[in-house]
């Protein structure tokens, strides 16, 4: 095992001009120009108006440039739609609509970048190109002609992108300027392999041929085959930001954290950022939630270590532990911190198939998967039932095939399911039971199984969440950074309450005030030694920390 540079990374501080741009191009070309030694360049794709929370997707860009601090932003290359609503929720004056780079000249940083011979790059490998003209002060332009096969070398800290989605690697570049990061590009995994991994990981302790520790070793090796050529720095760590693998199990000898490549990478990373700035409180409320599903002693060691840290804990054990009461606490309390300790896993539920004619009078037969959760109501006989809805197949294709839009145009046959699903005006011909959801991680509560599908959280900043559950992280994990959690930290595959204790006080008692991925990997690494079994990965930026009150605070109502 190599020896970590045990060395706090320096907060970058935020810039005030953010970019707002579904151009990869054009915000790359931006951000060279406003672009500062020591701060993040805030970059997020525009709102997807097409979305049936249109709404919520421009809100959630409006609070991030508020976290951000942000004076100013540079809207660039949006559909009209989308820069109507950002004009009618932004001050006046606070949008600069920008068609070239041209149009921001004015803002630049450094007048020497316009001075300088610009990076000519190609249309590929766009992370790259910007980050090389970031760290050498210059513009970038773009030409047809193909980009070099380059790296950009690190010497503490490693952004490794996955390609695929351009503007993910410019939000990737602008990360890696601000934190003095390497950058280097790996190929996109097949969605099909993807989900094969996946499924490996789930099914670990599943019956076969193989040990679960030779099963691990297996897709680790398969898992680092999607990462060829990367070098660690020695004694670094690593971001990885990718669209589903947990790719940091393929590297054990470094400290490493996940940001998801799509949906709302920019938002994610401002949150990060965001809640170390200078002045920003850490830890201060924690919510634990203990259905007692299964044994969890590190509840109770939480409870009390948070506390003497002056962290003010309410909990959730127990009756108290109901799908409803803890739907609402994940979106009404206000807290920093939250804590599952349950049973999770793919629930089971049905496949129903929907023969319509869509908007364009087009035949479809479209096939769900669904899973439900229930909850209590005020009213005794009324139940409330959430629902997870995954897309199986379109015509005969499988939603996930990698070539599907070769094979089928999907045009409005979703849009006109959505609508009619909505009003309750269609309904399926047919109906299965299955015995697996893929994708439902149903979290079981006291009373019945909690389908996490927050579309905010309650908090009162943004806050931690670690799920100290089985096969608690992907899904999950994009699901709660999608609603503006700042770090995520789960499980890939099944545990046992000892190694949860474990790592989770190893994690916040003894390694606190380390960054999360560097407390998680030596906690790990503490507890599992020579075992390959790592168990626990992180979602978020790298410099985020645990940071408690300072004050004792009483226990809250954990004991209630």
């Amino acid at each position: 095992m190599r020896k970590l540079l045990n060395m706090p990374f320096k907060i970058p501080s935020i810039q005030t001009i953010a970019i707002i741009s579904d151009n990869p191009q054009l915000a790359a070309q931006l951000s060279c120009l406003v672009a500062m030694r020591g701060a993040y360049v805030a970059v997020m794709d525009a709102p997807r108006m097409q979305r049936d929370d249109r709404e919520a997707e421009v809100t959630r860009r409006v609070n991030a440039l508020a976290r951000a601090k942000a004076k100013s932003v540079l809207v660039g290359d949006v559909a009209r739609e989308a820069m109507v609503a950002l004009l009618r929720n932004l001050p006046k004056g606070f949008c600069r609509a920008v068609d070239t780079w041209t149009d921001g000249r004015d803002l630049v940083t450094d007048p020497r970048r316009l001075e300088r011979e610009p990076l000519v790059w190609g249309q590929d490998r766009i992370g790259i190109g910007t980050l090389k003209a970031l760290r050498e002060g210059r513009r970038i332009e773009f030409t047809h002609k193909p980009s070099p096969v380059d790296e950009v070398l690190a010497t503490n800290h490693l952004v490794i992108c996955e390609e695929g989605k351009p503007l993910s690697e410019v939000i990737a570049a602008n990360y890696a300027f601000a934190l003095g990061a390497g950058l280097a590009l790996i190929p996109s995994v097949p969605r099909e392999a993807s989900d094969e991994i996946l499924d490996g990981l789930y099914g670990l302790q599943d019956s076969g041929d193989l040990s679960p520790t030779e099963r691990l070793e297996g897709l680790t090796r398969r898992i680092k085959e999607y990462c060829p050529g990367v070098v660690v720095p020695p004694g670094g760590s690593i971001t990885f930001v990718t669209s589903e693998l947990p790719f940091g199990i393929a590297f054990p000898q470094a400290p490493t954290t996940h940001l998801f490549t799509y949906p709302d990478l920019g938002i994610s990373v401002i949150n990060g950022f965001a809640a170390e700035q200078h002045g920003n409180a850490g830890v201060e409320i924690a919510v634990l939630v203990d259905p007692g599903t299964t044994p969890a002693p590190e509840i109770e060691a939480s409870a009390k270590v948070l506390s003497k840290r002056g962290v003010f804990v309410r909990g959730y054990r127990g009756r108290k532990a109901t799908v409803r009461s803890i739907t609402e606490a994940v979106v009404l309390f206000p807290y920093d911190l939250l804590i599952f300790a349950t049973h999770c896993g793919d629930a089971d539920g049905f496949r129903w198939t929907y023969e319509y004619k869509d908007y364009e009078d087009v035949p479809r037969t479209l096939v769900v998967d669904i899973a439900s959760g229930v909850g209590q109501t005020d009213e005794e006989e009324t139940l409330d039932v959430m629902q997870y809805m995954r897309f199986h197949s379109l015509d005969g294709v499988s939603w996930t095939d990698p070539k599907k839009s070769e094979k089928i145009r999907v045009g409005s046959a979703i849009r006109y399911f959505v609508d009619m699903e909505r009003q309750e005006k269609i309904e399926p011909v047919k109906k299965e039971e299955i015995g697996r959801v893929a994708g439902s991680a149903a979290m079981k509560m006291f009373d019945h199984n909690y389908l996490a599908m927050p579309r905010q959280l309650g908090n009162k900043a943004t806050p931690i969440i670690v799920n100290n559950a089985c096969v608690s992280w992907h899904e999950l994990a994009k699901r709660f950074m999608f609603a503006d959690c700042r770090a995520y930290i789960g499980t890939l595959y099944p545990i046992v309450p000892s190694e949860a204790d474990a790592v989770m006080m190893a994690t916040i008692e003894s390694q606190f005030e380390k960054e999360l991925p560097h407390a998680v990997w030596s906690a790990q690494n503490a507890i599992y030694r020579n075992n390959p079994r790592r168990p626990y990965v992180v979602s978020g930026v790298y410099s985020q920390r645990f940071r408690f009150g300072s004050e004792k605070a009483p226990l809250g109502s954990w004991r209630n």
